[in-house]
């Protein structure tokens, strides 16, 4: 890249969890490795974002952010920036968002803002039009994952909207073309028969897990091989909340709880179905991921799925909050010859537009829009 050569990168992310904004950090610090770019990365805290940029060959530098306006934080940044000779800083999700920016200010660096989806902007965020304020000042660009997230913040916020722009996630194709270590139906205990509906996400409220528990009781009466599988990390308060749901319905379904799992892409590869019971979504990564698994997609119109499922045609839309519709949705896929047409199309559209090759097209020309000055 013209102009680029051995340029330093800071980069910072608010979490320390997996989840599709820290899996979208080290895809996108992984390429970064594989260029002339220097990498600097700050992390709140050990965890697995900071185990898999180790694996990287990266040292993380880990310093405590706790507070809405951490001072400590701020000048233990600037010295990281200085000693380490930064030309750009680039920042995921609010909180880090906000530090990046006023480290931009302060320091008079470019700097790359990226918000993930509508948790990120919550009205209930402390602070929140004073921190948009700031990115807004601070930040030399500021991405959005998806084109209602972009759109919500130039009619919502204070943001600039000459520094909205839209870069689309993107996911790796050749994590799919591998064959599967695990023998998943073996793993559950269910027949090679049963019909698998297998969603990935972590639960908490955005992921309305809680309507894929009514959904399931409904199935386990009109078709009990078809099992539903959830991976992801469960917060204790939402999943006691599930479990007694779960008790207290008039039949048991059948769901098989997994949690957070390494081997994830493994898991969807042998999936019948992929379902996003979401109610917000910015982006689904997983979603992505099901189309290039080659499994067929039932998502909610939740925000992002929208402007990744063309409806009838890459996958099935359904409202959000509606277990009827998923049920039906399933029983569709399971009926007719929707299943293979669904399943090409969805591959083919996700490989060209949705790629890890299109995100880090659309990054790099960032990259190197900021650092050619």
């Amino acid at each position: 890249m013209t102009g680029t050569a051995g340029k330093t990168i800071l980069h910072l992310i608010d979490t320390t969890g997996p989840g599709g904004a820290e899996t979208v950090f080290i895809s996108l610090l992984g390429k970064l490795e594989e260029t002339e770019f220097q990498n600097v990365v700050v992390l709140r805290g050990e965890g697995w974002v900071a185990d898999q940029v180790r694996g990287l060959g990266i040292t993380p530098h880990i310093i405590d952010s706790k507070g809405s306006f951490n001072l400590a934080y701020i000048r233990a940044l600037r010295h990281i920036l200085n000693c380490q000779q930064v030309d750009l800083i680039h920042a995921h999700l609010l909180g880090s968002n906000v530090y990046g920016a006023l480290l931009a200010i302060i320091s008079r660096t470019p700097m790359i803002a990226t918000f993930h989806g509508a948790v990120d902007v919550s009205a209930g965020e402390r602070f929140l039009r004073a921190k948009f304020s700031i990115i807004g000042w601070g930040a030399s660009a500021i991405v959005c994952v998806s084109k209602r997230l972009q759109d919500e913040l130039a009619e919502r916020s204070p943001l600039p909207k000459h520094k909205l722009k839209l870069i689309y996630n993107g996911v790796n194709p050749e994590i799919f073309r591998r064959v599967p270590v695990t023998e998943l139906r073996e793993e559950l205990g269910v027949s090679q028969e049963a019909t698998l509906v297998v969603s990935i996400g972590n639960v908490r409220p955005a992921k309305g897990y809680e309507y894929l528990v009514d959904a399931a009781v409904s199935m386990a009466e009109l078709d009990p091989n078809t099992h539903f599988v959830v991976v992801g990390h469960q917060r204790e308060a939402l999943f006691d909340k599930l479990k007694t749901q779960i008790a207290e319905a008039p039949r048991q379904p059948n769901i098989h709880w997994l949690g957070f799992r390494q081997d994830a892409a493994d898991v969807l590869r042998q999936a019948d179905i992929f379902l996003l019971p979401s109610v917000s979504e910015g982006f689904s990564i997983s979603t992505v991921e099901a189309m290039m698994a080659g499994v067929p997609v039932i998502a909610t119109r939740s925000g992002g799925p929208e402007e990744i499922i063309v409806n009838g045609e890459t996958g099935l839309l359904v409202p959000i909050r509606d277990p009827d519709a998923i049920v039906a949705a399933i029983l569709d896929l399971k009926r007719t010859v929707l299943h293979k047409e669904v399943t090409e199309r969805a591959h083919e559209r996700a490989c060209d537009q949705f790629s890890l090759a299109s995100m880090l097209q659309g990054y790099f020309g960032l990259y190197e829009r900021l650092m050619a000055h």
